[in-house]
């Protein structure tokens, strides 16, 4: 595939108003455990934090491997909404690297890395305490809002 076009400058205020017009029930979004929010370090890099619970957790305290999964799709859509880019997940590839523990702050990181045509491909890690958990490369399809 070829590169088609460098991707838009960030905005926090785009970001902002895409996920209040066509982003606005999302549950990553909403829900009070989970309520992300964004900086973007640099035109292509969006950062998040989040305190994973107990209730978080699948077996031996380790936090659930399917909701890293979802909170870092949330990253991945939400930092191609800082470009203005409303994207549905395409595919989702993840590397669960090391275990993610209640207690200790994870911090996730999106870069956003190439756009052909509609498609636009996005990578992510999960860190907790320094050290990569759960890396994740992802491909979106670009989107038009229908309100």
């Amino acid at each position: 595939m070829k590169l088609e076009a460098p991707l838009n400058s960030p905005s926090v205020i785009e970001m902002n108003r895409l996920r209040m017009h066509g982003h606005d029930r999302c549950l990553a979004c909403t829900h009070p455990d989970l309520k992300l929010n964004f900086t973007l370090d640099d035109p292509h890099t969006l950062r998040t934090s989040i305190d994973f619970t107990d209730a978080m957790t699948s077996f031996n305290g380790m936090v659930h491997g399917g909701l890293q999964a979802f909170v870092i799709d949330e990253a991945m859509t939400c930092a191609l909404m800082g470009q203005g880019i409303y994207g549905a997940t395409a595919e989702l590839k993840l590397r669960y690297r090391r275990v993610v523990e209640v207690g200790p702050t994870a911090h996730i990181r999106v870069w956003a890395e190439q756009r052909y045509r509609r498609l636009h491909e996005v990578n992510a890690e999960l860190t907790q305490n320094g050290k990569v958990c759960t890396t994740a490369c992802a491909r979106f399809m670009q989107q038009a809002l229908d309100r």
